[in-house]
């Protein structure tokens, strides 16, 4: 009870401090929660703790506000201008063909009107709940709690392994409770500049002070193992101007302290302490900017860290940009649509790099994304935002004076985590949790304002002593609360469907159990309509249609029908995810390929309809080669070899190093007869990718074909150098040495082959021959030419 009169002397109400407790407590789960399923969405989890921990402070905060017969209102640019952030992302989402994704999407997406709005509304409740440097004080506590378990997770994991502490979902060395190796570093990076701030500014008693440094060495240590670049550049901006900015406010404090005692000794140059913990930080940042990719190359070899993360260029970002602004200058494409751009605009060159078949959620940052999907609305929204921000730290910092040093570090630490977040959501795609963080850290900024005349001001509305006053902001108040409720129940509705969409998928990849997996998609259906959703409908349907179809056997009248009721659900499913969202090609992929399926059975019309759902997909994603050799596959099914012809040089065209259309040739090849046309075409496939055992093979097989014997062993050797358990390769490789004559060979090569298929009887009959100085087929119902068609039955 005292401590509770306490707060309330100090203008904090019992509610409003529990508010911001619940605040804290989110800012130290956000990094480290996580639920040890492979049901469970990582990030979403992460998301949904977000929205929960917004709506029951915001909660706590309006029934304050009921209580105490008042509504406060923040009075601050920097919060102003932060309004127009989800004013822009909601009139873009108005103007969106898709609403739905642009206002909450999945649930667990950043670009949506529904995140920027609960960031906002966090930002502004915490410069009216924490009123206190006490308070904030926690807030930096939770930081560097969270830090702690993060960091000893991610050791002991480095010690012992990364079988220890996996609980299922940690599975490499990169793994870790925040989310993707960047976003640590991120954090890392955040927790840096707040302990070399704090070391440099605060006179802490030494064990305090010992914790700051091992915090601010741990945080180095890591900074180095993921040797993300962006974050060496900021943490070396800002330890340069913190280091610029501790000489230059040092040597003022000292002139005006010292003023008095040196009167006779003014010529003489006042003594300018250096920040020495800065400048360390300042020397290593620049070391690994400068050399970052020789020391961490090091590391990660030392530490055998493996990771590779693809993001679009700034260029393509651009690219983007510019073809979308054509379209829709002011609004953009809508909030958490850029993947539709990127499928539609995306330049040809992609095509010629690894990445070439992936769809892009985001941009090069989270905030030239929004540049994007708000158009210029939501750019000039931004910009307004970072303007303001930029401007208040430099009037506030540095051409103000601050007379207590803890209430300047709170400041001025704060300021710089803020800046330092959002610059780096400029230069990435930080997860939702660090997203979060830099709303805080922004919030936290504009509390301390009240310390400063005019920074930070508070509007009050009394409505307690008027009755009719009284009843509309009742009412206000209370419908938004409802409009609270409500939005918790449509994120939960999300998170619980997606939860049951993944659970059916690890059903599928991991147990093989289709069954499992279409009981957890039809579970997610009954929840939320997503295209995604029916997609995969559409695809374990497919599974069980091509079940049915490899039957060999006369169908029974139960199989037809099964097989008309899996065609109709597969159909059905794909129709509906094209329903749901039109401008998505995958939907029209799916509904091609589930038409295709029955093409060979000679069905009316599959053909037709396959070709104007994949020529409708190319319509949304022109520069994709792999529709057009979807195309050309279809035409091949349909025994229209000049058209699957003119398909495959387009597919090629897109990409001239895909393999598969080049693989796709050489069949057509074979089928009419062109053995020594096929034979080139995977012969340029096996130079465009000379670490693909499948494709020496298929050389292989080809050359062995036609007698080129010695040929076919230089590629079945090749296949076998890249693969060593590959049964299939070795077993063309042994005929092959059996035709030259190097029958020992032969024998080692079914020998080994034997050791990995122990139960396969034409192996053993093989091999037994071979050792006798027989014809490897004597006296076995297998024969030679029948092998070179077919290909061996051997398991992989």
């Amino acid at each position: 009870m005292d401590y509770i009169k306490k707060e309330l002397t100090e203008g904090i109400s019992f509610l409003e401090n529990i508010a911001s407790y619940v605040v804290v407590v989110m800012v130290f789960l956000l990094p480290i929660f996580f639920i040890p399923s492979l049901s469970v969405p990582f990030q979403g989890t992460k998301t949904l703790l977000i929205f929960l921990g917004v709506l029951l402070t915001f909660f706590l905060f309006v029934i304050s506000q009921m209580r105490d017969g008042k509504i406060s209102l923040p009075n601050n640019l920097i919060i102003f201008a932060a309004w127009a952030l989800p004013a822009a992302y909601l009139i873009s989402a108005l103007f969106s063909k898709h609403m739905a994704t642009s206002f909450i999407g999945q649930g667990f997406e950043t670009d949506t009107f529904a995140f920027i709005l609960a960031m906002v509304v966090l930002m502004t409740l915490i410069p009216l709940l924490f009123k206190t440097n006490k308070q904030s004080l926690y807030l930096y506590g939770a930081v560097f709690a969270s830090f702690a378990i993060l960091a000893a997770f991610q050791i002991l994991r480095f010690i012992f392994g990364t079988d220890f502490l996996s609980f299922g979902l940690f599975l490499n060395s990169t793994s870790n409770l925040l989310g993707k190796w960047n976003d640590m570093a991120i954090f890392f990076g955040l927790t840096t500049i707040l302990s070399f701030t704090a070391i440099q500014m605060i006179a802490f008693e030494n064990r305090h002070k010992i914790l700051l440094y091992g915090v601010l060495f741990i945080s180095l240590l890591f900074l180095a193992i993921v040797n993300f670049f962006p974050v060496w550049l900021v943490v070396a901006l800002f330890a340069l101007g913190f280091f610029v900015h501790s000489l230059l406010k040092g040597h003022s404090e000292d002139t005006e302290t010292k003023k008095s005692e040196i009167k006779l000794s003014q010529r003489q140059p006042a003594k300018r302490k250096i920040p020495m913990v800065p400048l360390a930080v300042l020397i290593i940042s620049f070391s690994f900017v400068i050399g970052g990719g020789l020391i961490g190359n090091y590391i990660s070899s030392t530490l055998n860290i493996t990771f590779i993360e693809a993001r679009p260029s700034w260029e393509s970002t651009i690219d983007i940009g510019k073809e979308t602004y054509k379209e829709n200058l002011f609004f953009g494409s809508g909030p958490n649509t850029f993947v539709q751009q990127w499928t539609q605009f995306k330049q040809r060159d992609i095509n010629d790099t690894v990445f070439w078949n992936i769809d892009f959620n985001s941009g090069i940052g989270f905030v030239p994304t929004s540049f994007i999907t708000t158009g210029i609305v939501g750019g000039i929204a931004w910009i307004a935002f970072f303007v303001l921000l930029l401007y208040s730290g430099v009037r506030n910092l540095i051409l103000l004076k601050v007379e207590h040093k803890f209430t300047y570090y709170i400041m001025l630490s704060s300021f710089l985590g803020s800046v330092y977040l959002w610059l780096l959501s400029i230069l990435y795609i930080p997860n939702a949790a660090l997203l979060m963080l830099a709303f805080v850290f922004t919030g936290v900024y504009i509390a301390t304002l009240r310390n400063i005349p005019g920074g930070f001001t508070e509007k009050e509305i009394l409505f307690a002593d008027n009755a009719r006053l009284g009843f509309v902001a009742i009412l206000v108040l209370t419908v938004i609360l409802l409009l609270s409720v409500v939005s918790l129940y449509v994120v939960g509705n999300r998170y619980v469907s997606f939860y049951f969409f993944q659970k059916g998928i690890v059903a599928y990849n991991i147990d093989g159990n289709i069954t499992s997996a279409e009981d957890g998609i039809a579970r997610a259906i009954a929840l939320h309509d997503n295209d995604l959703y029916y997609r995969f409908a559409a695809d374990s349907s497919l599974v069980r249609l091509s079940a049915i179809i490899a039957n060999n056997t006369a169908p029974t009248e139960e199989q037809r029908a099964q097989f008309q009721i899996t065609l109709a659900s597969a159909v059905d499913a794909a129709q509906t995810s094209t329903r749901i969202n039109q401008d998505n090609y995958l939907n029209w992929f799916t509904l091609g390929r589930v038409y295709q399926s029955v093409v060979p059975l000679g069905l009316e019309g599959a053909y037709e309809s396959s070709k104007r759902s994949y020529e409708k997909a190319l319509e949304l994603h022109p520069k994709s080669p792999e529709l057009y050799l979807a195309l050309a596959q279809l035409s091949a099914s349909n025994a229209d070899n000049a058209e699957a012809r003119e398909y495959i040089v387009k597919s090629l065209e897109m990409k001239p190093n895909y393999t598969s259309a080049i693989f796709l040739l050489s069949q057509i090849e074979i089928q009419e007869g062109n053995i020594n046309a096929a034979i080139r075409s995977v012969e340029s496939a096996a130079l465009l990718e000379s670490n693909n055992p499948v494709i020496f093979f298929q050389l292989g097989l080809l050359r062995y074909n036609v007698g080129q014997n010695n040929a076919a062993i230089i590629a079945l050797e090749q296949a076998i150098g890249l693969n060593a358990v590959y049964s299939n390769a070795r077993y063309f490789l042994g005929l092959s040495y059996y035709r030259v004559g190097r029958n020992d060979d032969a024998i080692e090569q079914f020998k080994a082959i034997e050791e990995l298929n122990l139960d396969n009887e034409e192996v053993k009959s093989i091999l037994s021959n071979l050792e006798n100085g027989l014809n490897p087929f004597s006296g076995s119902p297998f024969t030679s030419s029948v092998r070179d068609r077919v290909g061996p039955p051997i398991a992989e």
